[in-house]
């Protein structure tokens, strides 16, 4: 104790002696950093100090004492350096609260539940799905967490008056959220959109904002707006969504397969198999004709490059290497003996399509359905499946949501919290690194990066106190990449984890580490996406040591990849080269699902369901490891492996590395910070001893 108060007692005689100046100080402008690094459990913001900023003026801009400034910063004075770098606490001293309103509409709301979608909420409401979206214009239908309040059509009862709201010079208002709040309502009467809160507030979770949360919210660009949030409803969606997860899984009983049990495999039998496939092919317009009538010059520009990247590469084609790919499989197993029934239907990319098809008599007959392609048709199909107990694969959609519902749902392509996961695993092991987490601060992914960040602290926990974990968050909005540069250490190893979906933020960050590798220790861990990078410089990646996840990789030294591109050579005069965004092979992956699949069915027929968790099949390139996501739910393929690009442009599989060994340390038990419990982590399991 006699430490820590002479560490106080001289940040006070500090603050004392340059008090006097501070008084004297004129406010210099600064612009609060978006960048923030996590350190003992608590969140600061980083701040690069530059030319005339002092330590008041920075103080100001961040609501904070310049007392709090020096006891962050040990070793900071007045005099501040130009480049130093400071961390500065995150909860803002005070905020801007304000009476939202009164209920100005008595609409209809639903709480989104564990495994439901826009499409059952529309039919559940008897409403169209448009009419939803227009009420609820910042809904994402491929992003929609449990405990989303979805507003549906009401009666208007009044309007709401406005409190007088006073903001910065930086055109920011501080909110502290009420219970009640979302973040709908809030964006209705600060008339903003919820995407520009969001982008403010990167910190969001899945569920929105908790009671008592301070937000950042712009300036908008006219004052008048109505409420749209009843003083009657009392919701903390993180609580709902808490409270709805444990109610499902309460009363989840679980799917066995019942009608399975006296079916057999009938070895001459006929199984008929159906390929949903959204070739959608069409001729393409004269050039002439898509421009006519046109004016925009930037309009014009963006008909004429989607013109040539069509004519060029048209969308069917990826399909049409799907369809070949499945064939060759085909052709494999009828030689084998097996005898097929193949059904191959063009949905055209159209919901529509998609119900006839189902309406066609033969589907109900269906032993297995390969398709759709996209996620808005899926929950159509995927109701089919269920209530025909047709077993259905999907092969590039990554949503797990409608895997919770349907038993007879298998998933290849992991989803992104499955891959979080098997990242986490990864990434903690390297507790004892400088990790930064890297991306560029859209809105739209803000929700995945928290959850990926949640994973990492859960693993890490298993290693080391987060007290003593070094983890930095920089969000890089434009081209400046300095506060990157800065968060990296030149006394260890850097971790930098970059999630990157966007082949030109990626290739940005790779390009500007790459050229200050001799002054670094730099490891990258990167995400599947970057499989299907194809712009970067491959030497970057090599030289920045980077790893992935993914289930595959092609390996041309492979024998048996070898002879199936000889096969494609041979049947189709080309080799398969589409991809999809996370480095997903079209022609190949036809192959190897059609493999996979007909082989069970083959063997057991549907019976292969209860048998898949074990399954192999031999000739197929891709990993599978599908586990069951839920007692009542479907399938997911989580074999995701480690692929490590090193030295002499080698890319290997390399393994997770062994577990740290076991930890003991201390962590604050409850809210008494003298009251402490052990935490003994063993390799494989955790004991908590309270003392």
């Amino acid at each position: 104790m006699m430490i820590l108060g002479k560490k106080y007692l001289s940040g006070l005689l500090l603050l004392v002696m340059i008090c006097a100046n501070v008084q004297a100080q004129e406010p210099v402008n600064v612009t609060r950093s978006d960048n923030k690094v996590v350190l003992a459990g608590k969140v600061y913001y980083v701040h690069v100090v530059k030319p005339g900023q002092t330590l008041y003026s920075i103080a100001r801009a961040y609501n904070v004492s310049e007392k709090e400034v020096l006891i962050e910063n040990p070793g900071s004075s007045a005099d501040l350096i130009i480049g130093q770098v400071l961390k500065i606490p995150a909860d803002p001293a005070s905020a801007f609260s304000v009476d939202t309103g009164k209920q100005v509409e008595e609409p209809e709301r639903h709480i989104l539940k564990e495994g439901e979608t826009l499409y059952a909420v529309s039919r559940k409401y008897d409403l169209s799905v448009e009419e939803i979206l227009k009420l609820n214009p910042d809904l994402d239908i491929e992003d929609m967490p449990i405990g989303q309040v979805i507003i549906l059509p009401g009666k208007t009862t009044g309007k709401t008056e406005k409190n007088e709201m006073a903001y910065d010079e930086e055109g920011i208002i501080l909110h502290q959220v009420k219970r009640g709040e979302t973040l709908y309502s809030l964006a209705r009467y600060y008339d903003v959109s919820v995407r520009e809160i969001r982008s403010m507030n990167p910190e969001l979770g899945w569920g929105g904002p908790r009671s008592g949360d301070v937000l950042r919210i712009p300036e908008a660009n006219t004052s008048a707006a109505e409420v749209f949030a009843p003083d009657s409803l009392d919701i903390d969606t993180a609580q709902v969504a808490e409270e709805l997860l444990a109610d499902t899984l309460a009363e989840e009983e679980e799917y066995t397969y019942d009608e399975l049990d006296y079916l057999f495999r009938e070895r001459d039998r006929m199984y008929s198999v159906a390929y949903l496939i959204p070739f959608d092919y069409k001729e393409i317009e004269p050039l002439d004709s898509l421009l006519r009538g046109v004016r925009s010059p930037m309009r014009r520009e963006r008909i004429r490059e989607d013109y040539l990247l069509e004519q060029a590469a048209p969308k069917a084609v990826n399909f049409l290497e799907f369809l070949e790919g499945s064939l060759l499989a085909i052709d494999t197993l009828t030689d084998a003996g097996m005898k097929l029934d193949v059904h191959v239907y063009d949905t055209k990319r159209s919901m529509y399509r998609t119900r006839q098809i189902l309406e066609q008599p033969e589907m109900k007959e269906m032993d297995l359905i390969i398709g759709p392609f996209y996620s808005f048709n899926l929950e159509l199909v995927s109701d089919f499946s269920r209530e025909n107990r047709i077993p259905l694969v999907t092969p590039f959609i990554s949503i797990d949501s409608l895997l919770l519902e349907n038993p007879y749902l298998f998933q290849p392509t992991p989803s992104y919290k499955t891959e979080h996961k098997a990242n986490a695993e990864y990434i903690a092991r390297s507790y004892d690194s400088n990790m930064i987490l890297v991306h560029d601060g859209d809105s739209s992914k803000i929700p995945m990066i928290n959850e990926y960040k949640q994973a990492i602290f859960d693993e890490l926990e298993k290693y080391s106190a987060l007290e003593t974990v070094l983890f930095k968050e920089v969000i890089i909005r434009d081209v400046d990449t300095e506060e990157l540069i800065h968060s990296l250490s030149p006394d260890e190893k850097n971790l930098v984890i970059l999630p990157a979906t966007d082949e030109a933020f990626a290739s940005q960050i790779a390009s500007r580490l790459y050229y200050i590798r001799d002054q670094y220790d730099i490891e990258v861990f990167g995400s599947t996406y970057w499989l299907g990078f194809d712009d970067i410089e491959i030497s970057y990646i090599h030289a920045l040591e980077l790893t992935i996840s993914h289930t595959h990789w092609y390996d041309f030294s492979d024998p048996e990849y070898l002879r199936l591109l000889r096969l494609f050579r041979q049947n189709y005069l080309k080799e398969p080269s589409a991809t999809t965004r996370r480095g997903y092979n079209f022609g190949i992956t036809g192959y190897d699902l059609s493999l996979y699949f007909l082989s069970a069915l083959h063997e057991d027929g549907k019976r292969f369901i209860r048998k898949i968790e074990k399954y192999e099949a031999d000739g197929t390139y891709m990993d599978y490891d599908f586990q069951r996501v839920s007692r009542s739910g479907g399938y997911e393929n989580q074999a995701l492996r480690y692929y490590h690009f090193g030295d002499e442009l080698r890319v290997t599989e390399v393994p997770l590395p062994v577990k740290p060994p076991v930890h003991e340390y201390l962590r604050p038990a409850g809210d008494d910070p003298f009251y402490y419990r052990w935490i003994r982590e063993e390799p494989d399991s955790v004991t908590v001893n309270d003392r």
